[in-house]
């Protein structure tokens, strides 16, 4: 995890909820940063036995923290959108399929 870029106070936020000792909900309004937070945080959790969601951002929003993450240089496929006009069985397919298949890929070094 690279911390590099970010205000102190980013920081005291990023360290409060990763700490693994316990299981937090956190609520953070928009600006101050909250990008970079929020896609710091989802680099941390850029593991295939993690699933994380970022619930009700804009296009506007989730084009940029996809593109965020691309340069900060998280995993394939990065960050995928499910919306209510989806079918129950493409919902279905991004949320749970293709991440148990990923997970039991084979690792190859």
């Amino acid at each position: 995890m690279s911390l590099e870029g970010l205000l102190p106070f980013h920081r005291t936020i990023l360290e409060d909820i990763h700490d693994p000792s316990n299981s937090q909900l956190v609520l953070l309004a928009r600006g101050l940063g909250l990008r970079k937070i929020v896609c710091t945080l989802m680099q941390i959790y850029d593991q295939s036995t993690n699933l994380v969601l970022l619930v009700n951002a804009s296009s506007e929003e989730e084009a940029a923290i996809g593109e965020e993450l691309g340069i900060m240089g998280c995993r394939k496929p990065g960050l995928r959108t499910v919306s209510y006009e989806m079918g129950k069985q493409d919902r279905w397919v991004i949320l749970f399929v293709s991440h148990v298949q990923h997970q039991s890929s084979p690792t190859v070094s």
